[in-house]
């Protein structure tokens, strides 16, 4: 600033200076460090959802073979009930596979919800058909009391069975031969006058130290049991659970009296309403250890006959998709790339696309814009990439359903049978 004598002339300039050398470099570190940072968060992502990828693709046809020949009555009965149990593996060795991507979305806050009416004793009768080989295979008797009249909700369906089937795993798991387990319902009234919906599952298990119920809920953690590899898993199941109840608004708990002693898990969700039209669970008890056919899908109708176009680079994959789809009475054509596809399509009408979306010259979500735009198809897409980003990426392509690998027959069949074009 100037310095100015009584006529306003410049006398002398007095100024100051600081170095900020220091604070500059510091802040310039800091920022690499942070870009450092995020970069390896991302190449942990990419990382992650490539091994989500790799992992799930070649259970695919595992999958859908099993699934296919289990429902081949030709086959002797104690064939079908081991490719009952090849499939029912194979889901488990997917689910795991669900687990570590959910707890790596978990601790980024991004576990995704998507909220619609829906009904847990419908959800709860679906976890129960999950355990109820298993539990029938030790033994173990289910026993059921739905007694909510208020069982509606609106929450994210697949979420809330994860987890109803992550407690009754659990119980399963760790309950003796011939044990007991129970599942319950029940309404609340909060103090505003709204209706709760209280879920509690009972067993006679391992029972857990009072030293370790406040840590049950962590990762990895299995109820402090020395011995929890004899028990399989990977303790990761109630972490989510409770990521999912608390991210609905909701409370779960745990109590037991000791080692041997069995224990509780509550569930209490807010805002219970009268079950949603036409989805009711049933209300009957559930005698796993009562003799039953071997685990079947539900059959539905039989299927419409559709034009497909069918689209995956995995030759075992496309080579049992084809055959199931044909056997359902499907007119299948196949390809193998996005060049082959646009070919396909333009020298015959289709009803439905099916596409993988990693393709060795170029994407499903690049081929599926230039169906809809060229021709009108709508699209379902099958890939081993399931993170959210994935889904919103297939949804803006285009897509009108994303299946995640490995493919199950029945849930293919239900979205082919919601996508068939009026008049099929």
């Amino acid at each position: 600033m100037p310095i100015r004598d009584a006529g306003g002339n410049i006398l002398r300039w007095f100024g100051t200076n600081t170095d900020v050398t220091e604070q500059r470099d510091a802040a310039e570190a800091l920022e690499a460090a942070l870009q450092k940072v995020e970069a390896a968060s991302r190449a942990k992502d990419d990382f992650l959802a490539s091994l989500s990828h790799e992992l799930r693709t070649p259970l695919t046809p595992v999958l859908l073979s099993a699934a296919g020949l289990r429902d081949d009555e030709r086959l002797p009965a104690e064939v079908r009930e081991q490719l009952a149990m090849m499939e029912r593996n194979v889901v488990l060795e997917a689910r795991l596979i669900d687990d570590l991507l959910d707890v790596t979305m978990i601790v980024r806050g991004k576990l995704p919800l998507r909220p619609e009416p829906c009904d847990a004793h419908s959800l709860i009768g679906l976890a129960l058909e999950m355990v109820r080989h298993t539990a029938r295979e030790k033994g173990i008797v289910i026993e059921c009391d739905f007694a909510a009249p208020y069982s509606g909700l609106t929450a994210d369906p697949a979420r809330l069975q994860q987890v109803i089937w992550n407690l009754l795993r659990n119980a399963v798991k760790f309950t003796p031969e011939h044990g007991r387990i129970s599942i319950a319902t029940r309404n609340e009234t909060s103090r505003t006058g709204a209706q709760r919906l209280h879920i509690k599952v009972v067993d006679t298990g391992v029972g857990i130290e009072r030293a370790h119920l406040a840590q049950i809920f962590r990762p990895f953690d299995q109820g402090g049991h020395n011995d929890s590899h004899r028990f399989g898993g990977l303790g990761l199941g109630l972490a989510i659970a409770r990521a999912i109840v608390e991210l609905h608004g909701g409370i779960i708990n745990v109590q037991s009296d000791g080692v041997n002693r069995g224990a509780t898990f509550s569930v209490i969700l807010p805002d219970a309403l009268e079950p949603p039209s036409g989805l009711t669970g049933g209300n009957e008890p559930v005698a796993a250890a009562s003799p039953a056919p071997p685990d079947r899908a539900p059959q539905s109708a039989a299927p419409v006959s559709l034009r497909l176009l069918v689209v995956e680079d995995h030759e075992s994959t496309l080579k049992t998709l084809t055959l199931l789809l044909q056997r359902d009475g499907h007119r299948v054509v196949t390809a193998r790339t996005v060049a082959l596809a646009l070919e396909a399509a333009a020298g015959s009408p289709f009803d439905l696309v099916l596409s993988d979306l990693g393709l060795p010259d170029g994407t499903g979500n690049e081929l599926m814009e230039k169906l809809r735009a060229n021709y009108g198809l709508r699209g379902v897409a099958l890939s081993g990439y399931g993170m959210e980003e994935d889904l919103a990426r297939s949804r803006q392509a285009g897509f009108s359903a994303h299946i995640v690998k490995p493919i199950s027959i029945a849930e293919l069949r239900r979205v082919l049978a919601t996508l068939a074009p009026a008049g099929k």
